[in-house]
């Protein structure tokens, strides 16, 4: 049990930190952020140094169909124990709950707490009456 729990905060955490960096490097009132032809780039070494934080951990599952997917279609084609091997529902709050969860997290802190520092800066890069543009 104790091992599920270290996995998902892993998962949560990972996703949280990939959620926001999204965010940040996509939101306009963001006078630091780079040109936008650069923000796949630095989304994708994002998702590189999460991958090498929690992959000893859980295999960075970090997006929820990429692991419930495979094993619905598994489960449907007959593997059943090779498809849901933990009878525990492990892999449910590891790989599927601990992504959402690390999402949503991050969306709620950016919204209540970054974008509103954002958006304190007046004129900064257009924002005006609170919507960037």
């Amino acid at each position: 049990m104790m091992r599920i729990k270290r996995e998902a905060v892993g998962e949560t955490l990972g996703t949280f930190l990939l959620v926001l960096m999204i965010f940040a490097l996509t939101e306009g009132c963001n006078v630091g952020r780079p040109n936008d032809a650069l923000a796949p780039v630095f989304i994708g070494l994002t998702v590189t140094s999460v991958i090498c934080l929690i992959a000893p951990l859980t295999q960075a599952g970090l997006n929820p169909a990429r692991d419930l997917g495979p094993r619905l279609v598994a489960w449907l084609a007959g593997w059943g124990d090779a498809a849901f091997p933990d009878r525990a529902g492990g892999f449910f709050y590891v790989y599927v709950l601990s992504p959402v969860l690390g999402a949503l997290v991050a969306a709620r802190f950016f919204v209540r707490v970054v974008e509103p520092a954002l958006r304190a800066v007046p004129d900064a890069c257009g924002c005006k009456n609170g919507v960037c543009e």
